[in-house]
């Protein structure tokens, strides 16, 4: 089983991470940031290590010392995340940002989707970014969009103007279990693999 690293002072939290990862990864629980870059130092093979941003007294500070560590993904985790905060974390090093309490399902498919080299940051975030940062588009249409239905079409642009899964399901007039399906399907023909990607193939 693949180890992975967690750094929390929070008994729920600890407990939440380790019931979630259980059967799926050997959990190495560190309680300071000097022993979590003593370990580190000490082992060079690739880990992914999720950090309870309320435990540390300095984020950026913390962030900071671990850029050395090329072979660590660190992931950022809050029990109230806020999103500006979040986005002025982005250009730290860091592969991801989430719900300190997120569902076993949903940790899971994050853990999955950074080892796999992608960024995963929380939906609020993630719309954030687009509305903010990605407001230029191209006249042309990219080049995946011939491959689109025209329903899909139609959920790629919504996407790309950082609509949530239930704004869309609202224009569409659709259930959001059936948004989720066109969601995956677009994701497969224009070959990303979250809402941040697609946006950019647009601009």
């Amino acid at each position: 089983m693949k180890k992975i690293l967690l750094f929390t002072n929070m008994s729920s939290i600890k407990n939440h991470w380790e019931n979630a990862l259980k059967n799926s990864y050997d959990a190495i629980y560190i309680q300071s940031i000097d022993k979590l870059i003593e370990y580190l130092k000490n082992n060079n093979d690739k880990i992914i290590v999720m950090i309870d941003e309320m435990s540390l007294s300095n984020t950026k500070e913390t962030l900071e010392k671990l850029k050395e560590f090329l072979h660590a993904t660190i992931l950022m985790f809050n029990a109230s995340p806020e999103v500006y905060h979040a986005s002025t974390l982005l250009g730290s090093g860091i592969k991801g940002y989430e719900n300190s309490y997120i569902n076993k399902e949903n940790l899971l498919k994050m853990l999955y989707s950074v080892e796999n080299g992608n960024n995963w940051l929380f939906a609020d975030l993630t719309y954030f970014i687009i509305n903010k940062y990605m407001q230029n588009k191209n006249k042309e249409e990219p080049a995946f969009m011939v491959f689109l239905t025209e329903k899909e079409k139609n959920i790629a642009l919504m996407i790309a103007n950082g609509l949530s899964n239930k704004e869309i399901a609202q224009r569409e007039k659709i259930a959001l279990s059936t948004v989720k399906g066109h969601i995956h399907n677009i994701f497969e023909k224009a070959g990303v693999a979250d809402r941040i990607s697609l946006a950019l193939k647009f601009r």
